[in-house]
């Protein structure tokens, strides 16, 4: 607890400013700032409004100060459209520190000016730092980077003192802070205690306090503080501060309230804590499914109802007609299984059928029923039947048996044959049944026995045919048709039907045929079978040899699956086959003349009888069939057929198909006719190959050779221009397709023809189609060659390419002629003559090489192609079109720097430096600037220019010209590179140019060592040295509480130690680099350095737990602190506090007198007052101080750990209990742990019934380290009278004790007549009740005594009804003449029924 400063005003003529908690809202375009919008801590956010596009920030400060332990609000305005999320805004300390989970942290929005904003409450040193807010949305992100400072305890900071103007002079008075009234633990149960209120006192008012709750689950979270989670005001907590009284109100406490509650008044430091303890509510019991209103039973059947309660353990009691049940002498039987009680009946019987309840005797839920009631109804079981009857079907003279099976064995069955019930005679007719099995027997079955048999049961029914077949025969032999018969034998064709026929006694019964023991398939469409009263008749269609063999016809007996067979043989004869057909002529080939007779025979043949007429057709070239009579002209013979073509022709020439058949198939010869005659006129006849006295003739064969090879050919002419006939000039073999004839007359037309000759003749002429021919040479001049290209050059040459003529002229080209022209004439001359070998020829173009050219002259070239005449004589082409110009002059020439080239430059910072670059190369190079490795251009501001200069002439002169205005050392330092590119060689050339300046900042800026008097300092060399050497280091330094920067070192190294520190003073460091140009800009440390040893307190242990105990002490272990404060732990200080007091050392661990030591952490705290609660809590300690408290234990209750059992002997002795009045032993046993109980009677053991009750419980105060053993009997009777005993037992011992039970009735035996003698005219005044009563009571409960066929009913009481007797089970317990005056007082415990006999009301 921290005392309280009060300031007194020295200079009150200052004014005080005030403290700074809100920053204003940077707005955009403007300098100026709004008056500052108070931020509170409890406003709620509003959506911000869509507005600009990407996230951007206006305006805004980059550094924010505030004091320790006060609230900082950190605010941006942004534009962004859409709207981020809040998702979307990230506030991040140290690039990875995620704001929004940090508990001290809120994050707001606010609408009304879209701003943004990060609040941060009792800030500490280390929020100290660097922050980012990050928005974003989809279409971007903006980052706002800025820093918080936090003037801690001790001094200010730098920026702190520069913001503060003046400062009032103040006196310190120091108050001593304590607690009046500290919290204390308190103890409370959920549900029946609706408030809790704890106070606390502190010795100043007006400090405002805050309440905080921590327990194990609000430690585990990771927004808890120190303290546990701060309590807010609502329906739960309520909290007022009246001047130094500090009051919090906890509103229906639940379990999860337990824990321990802080009170924190942060100005001071000061804290009080107090456990609350909040106990497990009372139980609630009720029914969560109760009884149906209603249930069905039946007889001899098993049944069970049951209810739901809500929870084990309820207290619960069933009745029966309103009366509790005696599980010992009712057939029911109760279970109990966790929340389901319910009561069971093995064998149900109709007397079963009562009312039944179930009763929660204690811890009702409010608005809940304390009792739930069933109606019983136990009715006859209805049998069914679990199979079915089997339709039977027999034959005359059998035993037919039907059976079926019941679902039980009691089931009495019932059977029926059609609507008459069946009578066994124990001979014919038997009926047995046994088990759940059920039987019918019938012996000796005749037709009258078919129909319907029933079954039947008192609810379910099941029927089933029976069906009294005839005893089978064959009355007549399987056979066929008279023509087709014989004794044993039928006779059949192949493919033609034969009826078979045979005859049986039941008209009814299936006939089967079988052939070679095969069963014919009667649903294959050959067969067909019908029936006309026991006569069948099975037709075989189409009949096949396979079906040769055995045949059979079988029949049913009509019983024991055997069969009647009648069988015979049947033979089947083979039927025709298809015609065959041999060779025709040889190897099926036929020659003939045209016009000459031609005829030839087909052999055939036909297997089988023959069952259809033969059939021929003959097929001719063309696929038609031939008519006989018109096209041939057939004979048939015994196995040939002659075949005589009529008017036989080239034209029927081919493959002929003869095709012989019959009504099971036919078979096709191929027949190759060949009917010869003269070739058909040749195909083509051409020319071509034409010279001044020759020419070739082609032509192609004729389409026919005649059906002969060709022998050869004869070509003939005609001289059109001399008016002559055909004349025949050459001839050539059958091989032949071509003739050259010579011999011509130059300049002379002709035509020719071409004829085909084999053994048989000559075939008509084919002449050559078009115009006649001129004979002459077929060439003239070349058409107009390609356009010259310009391939290549050099000051005295030049290489073309022209693609060749399209057209030779008929003539190979033999010479190519260039022409040329200068660039100042009009007309081309001559120039060079190349022979088809002097040029080449590549890719379809024409290359050639024009040499003797005159360097720096400008020309241009076009080509003639040239062929040679008949005559020898040259022919020129057209010239081609002109190519393009050209100068004779070296094509490729290496680019090449002229002096000076490139070189250094050293220039300062702010000055222009120029490259001025003459260079020349062929073709003209491109010229590229480079800066460390980056292309240059010219910049749009004008800094940076390229410019390029050229110079008139054949050959490329060209400069390049760089400049650099205002030099920047880190933009315009380095190697920079001209490069030229062209065809004739690249080059490059480099140059360094050095900007110099002032050193960067030195690097790597820290503290190696802080002392309170002293610090040493490193750093390293700046990345950038300003292009010349560092001269010397400076280090500055800035005490906050002088406010002025002072140099304390200069130095070449790059380390310095500064002296002369005060102790506890917070300083600033700074260190430049220095060289000719000047100081670097500062380095400085991120953080104020405090002169103060390198150590502290240590952190406070953790994870304090009771682990041992005993009645004056317990054992506390614990973890060592996350951390010692860089000095070793030399000791812990053990605090406790009791529910009343607050917390002073119980323990020190270096104390002679603990046996505790540091490594085991662990110590026995002794001392303790037993049945107080105590809670503790460990410190540690070093030679730099004490730690904070560790988190306290829970209260612990001082007790006992070993305890044999020690029974209450006040509670020993004897009792006296009146019969039918509740006994119940409650006896205190003292034991730890708690001991295991049992009660026994007479050295018998009791065991828990619904007569006798038995519970254990702790006693209401824990310090007792009791338990209350309690035994009720609810209605004692004469039998539970005797010796008790309870027995205790744990594992330090035992103990028991005995009490007498005794049973007394109220009757004095003595003076009653009734009681002595059973007289009902005794008149005495006593009234009792008999041992045996309850038995009697609750057998009477289901109904009266069927002897005396009573009948009771509710009447009302009063002295004028004459009461004859009272019903407890027989006629006892009340006498004739009873005083009503001395019922009354007992009547609902001794009375159930009252009655009176002969006809008396009552």
């Amino acid at each position: 607890m921290k005392d309280i400063v009060i300031e007194q005003d020295l200079n009150p003529e200052v004014d005080k400013p005030s403290k700074r908690k809100q920053l204003d809202v940077g707005r955009a375009g403007s300098q100026e700032k709004d008056p500052v919008q108070a931020i509170d801590w409890d406003n709620e956010s509003t959506p911000l409004v869509p507005c600009g596009g990407a996230p951007k920030f206006f305006g805004g400060e980059d550094k924010h100060n505030c004091n320790e332990g006060e609230t900082i609000f950190v605010t941006f305005k942004i534009e962004a459209d859409p709207v981020p999320g809040p998702d979307q805004i990230e506030w991040i300390k140290g690039g990875a520190k995620d704001m929004s989970v940090f508990p001290r942290c809120k994050l707001m929005t606010d609408g009304s000016n879209n701003t943004i904003t990060m609040g941060l409450k009792e800030c500490k040193a280390e929020d100290e730092g660097d922050f980012q807010c990050i928005v974003t949305n989809s279409l971007g992100s903006a980052t706002f980077d800025f820093k918080v400072f936090v003037t801690v305890e001790g001094g200010m900071d730098f920026r702190a003192m520069l913001m503060k103007k003046k400062v009032k002079q103040k006196k310190v008075i120091v108050q001593k802070m304590e607690w009046i009234e500290p919290l204390f633990d308190i103890e409370c149960q959920q549900g029946k205690d609706k408030q809790v209120v704890m106070t606390a006192k502190l010795c100043k008012g007006g400090l405002k306090g805050k309440w905080y709750q921590r327990n194990e689950t609000i430690m585990a979270d990771i927004k808890s503080g120190e303290n546990g989670r701060e309590c807010q005001k609502g329906d739960k907590y309520d909290f007022k501060q009246e001047g130094d009284t500090y009051t919090l109100t906890i509103n229906n406490p639940m379990l999860e309230d337990d824990g321990t509650y802080i009170l924190l008044v942060k100005e001071v430091d000061a804290k009080t804590s107090g456990y609350l303890t909040v106990k497990h509510r009372d139980p609630e019991y009720w029914f969560v499914r109760p009884l149906k209103e209603q249930e069905l039973g039946y007889t001899n059947r098993p049944y069970s109802m049951s209810v739901e309660i809500s929870e084990p353990g309820v207290n619960l009691k069933w009745l029966k007609n309103g009366a509790i049940i005696n599980w010992a002498e009712v057939s029911c039987i109760k279970k109990d299984e966790g929340c389901i009680s319910s009561i069971y009946f093995p064998n149900c019987v109709e007397d079963d059928t009562s009312y039944y309840s179930a009763t929660i005797l204690e811890y009702v839920k409010n608005d809940e029923v304390d009792q739930t009631n069933c109606w019983f109804q136990v009715d006859e079981y209805p049998h069914t039947f679990t199979s079915k009857l089997k339709p039977v079907n027999c034959v005359e003279k059998d035993t037919v048996e039907f059976n079926i099976d019941t679902e039980a064995s009691d089931a009495e069955v019932t059977w029926y044959l059609g609507t008459k019930k069946i009578v066994p005679d124990g001979e014919r007719i038997i009926v047995s049944g046994e088990g759940t099995k059920r039987k019918l027997i019938i012996k000796d079955v005749s037709m009258k026995d078919s129909g319907d048999i029933s079954c039947k049961t008192n609810k379910d029914k099941s029927t089933a045919k029976l069906h009294v077949g005839i005893l089978n025969e064959i009355t007549k032999a399987v056979t066929s048709d008279a023509y087709r018969s014989i004794a044993g034998m039928v006779f059949a064709v192949e493919r033609e039907d034969v009826a078979l026929y045979v005859e049986v006694k039941d008209p009814d019964a299936p006939v089967y045929f079988y052939v070679n023991g095969k069963k014919l398939d009667e649903s294959n469409f050959r067969f067909e079978h019908t029936n006309n009263k026991g006569a069948h008749t099975f037709l075989i269609k189409k009949t096949e040899l396979t079906e040769a063999g055995t045949l059979e016809a079988r029949t049913p007996l009509n019983k024991d699956d055997k069969e009647l067979t009648s069988s015979t043989t049947l033979d089947v004869m083979m039927g025709e086959r298809k015609p065959t057909m041999g060779k025709i002529g040889k190897n099926n080939k036929v020659e003939a003349q045209a016009g000459k007779h031609c005829q030839f025979d087909v052999p055939f043949s036909v297997e089988g009888k023959k069952q259809s007429e033969l059939s021929v057709k003959i097929m001719g070239n063309d696929g038609k069939e031939l008519k006989d009579g018109q096209d041939i002209n057939i004979t048939m013979h015994d196995g040939k057929i002659s075949v005589n073509v009529i008017n036989p022709k080239r034209q029927k020439s081919g493959n002929f198909k003869v095709i012989v058949g019959n009504a099971q198939g036919s078979s096709e010869q191929d027949i190759d006719v060949n009917i010869m005659d003269r070739p058909t006129t040749p195909g083509t006849c051409t020319v071509n190959q034409v010279f001044h006295d020759n020419c070739m003739v082609n032509f192609a064969p004729p389409d026919d050779d005649g059906g002969t090879d060709i022998v050869k050919y004869v070509i003939e002419e005609m001289n059109v221009s001399e008016g002559g006939g055909w004349s025949q000039v050459a001839e050539v073999g059958p091989n032949e397709k071509k003739a050259k004839i010579e011999g011509l007359t130059s300049g002379d037309k002709y035509r020719f023809r071409v004829k085909a000759i084999n053994k048989l003749g000559e075939s008509n002429p084919c002449e050559m189609k078009g115009g006649d021919i001129c004979i002459k040479d077929p060439w003239g001049p070349p058409t107009q060659p390609g356009k010259p290209n310009i391939l290549d050059w050099g000051p005295d040459f030049c290489d073309v390419s022209f693609a060749p003529p399209e057209s030779d002229g008929g003539a190979k080209i033999t010479h190519y002629q260039i022409e040329m022209r200068e660039n100042k004439m009009t007309e081309f001359v001559k120039g060079p003559i190349y022979t088809i070998a002097e040029v080449r020829e590549k890719q379809g173009l024409i290359h050639a090489k024009i040499k003797n050219l005159v360097e720096g002259y400008q020309y241009s070239f076009r080509v003639k192609a040239i062929n040679l005449g008949s005559t020898g004589l040259w022919n020129y082409s057209p010239p081609s079109e002109p190519s393009a110009t050209m100068t004779a002059k070296t094509r490729y020439a290496k680019a090449a720097f002229k002096e000076p080239g490139m070189h250094d430059i050293e220039v300062k910072a702010g000055k222009t430096f120029r490259y001025d670059i003459w260079f020349q190369g062929e073709p003209e190079p491109d010229v590229t600037w480079e800066r460390e490795g980056c292309g240059l251009a010219s910049d749009d501001s004008g800094r940076v220019t390229i410019e390029n200069f050229v110079k008139n002439g054949i050959y490329c002169e060209k400069n390049s010209v760089l400049t650099v205005t205002r030099a920047m050392r880190k933009e315009d330092t380095g190697v920079y590179k001209i490069r030229l590119t062209c065809g004739g060689g690249s080059t490059e050339a480099m140059g360094h140019v050095n900007v110099i300046d002032v050193p960067t900042r030195p690097r790597g800026f820290q503290t190696d060592e802080v002392r309170a008097e002293y610090c040493r300092l490193s750093w390293e060399a700046p990345e950038d040295d300003g292009g010349v050497p560092i001269t010397n280091y400076v280090v500055n330094m800035l005490d906050l509480t002088l406010n002025d920067w002072v140099t304390v070192a200069e130095t070449k190294d790059k380390t310095a130690e500064i002296k002369g520190l005060k102790p506890g003073h917070l300083y600033r460091f700074e260190v430049v680099a220095a060289n000719k140009e000047g100081l670097s800009p500062p380095a400085r440390l991120k953080d104020p350095v405090k002169a103060e040893n390198p150590y502290c307190a240590p952190a406070a242990p953790t994870d304090v737990k009771i682990v041992d105990f005993d009645e004056q002490s317990v054992t506390l272990r614990w973890n060592k602190p996350a951390t010692d404060g860089g000095r070793p732990i030399s000791h812990y200080i053990i605090q406790k506090k009791d529910e009343f007091g607050g917390w002073f050392e119980a323990l020190i661990t270096d104390d002679a007198n603990c046996c505790a030591t540091i490594a085991e952490l662990e110590a026995r705290v002794p001392g303790l007052s037993l049945g107080k609660k105590y809670q503790f809590r460990v410190v540690a300690c070093t030679k730099a101080g004490e730690s904070e408290p560790s988190h306290e234990t829970k209260p612990h209750l001082c007790r006992y750990k070993n305890l044999s059992p020690s029974i209450d002997k006040g509670s020993g002795g004897s009792k006296m209990v009146k019969l039918n009045r509740l006994t119940c032993f409650q006896i205190k046993v003292k034991g730890e742990p708690a001991p295991t109980f049992s009660w026994l009677k007479e050295g018998q053991k009791v065991v828990a019934s619904e007569n006798t009750l038995l519970h254990v419980g702790e006693h209401p105060d824990p310090a007792e380290q009791s338990s209350i053993v309690t035994l009720q009997i609810p209605r004692t009777q004469m039998t539970d009278a005797g010796k008790f005993s309870l027995y205790a037992e744990n594992k330090n011992g035992s103990d028991h004790i005995d009490i007498d039970l005794i049973v007394i009735d109220d009757v004095p035996v003595c003076d009653c007549d009734m009681f002595l003698n059973g007289s009902l005219e005794c008149n005495c005044n006593n009234r009792y009740r008999t041992e045996n009563a309850d038995k009697e009571m609750a057998r009477m409960s289901n109904g009266m005594d069927p002897e005396n066929h009573f009948t009771p009913k509710l009447i009302t009481i009063n002295s004028d009804i004459p009461l004859h007797g009272v019903v407890g089970g027989v006629e006892v317990g009340m006498k004739p003449n009873c005083d009503l005056g001395l019922l009354s007082d007992s009547v609902k415990r001794n009375i159930d029924v009252m009655f009176m006999k002969n006809g008396n009301s009552h």
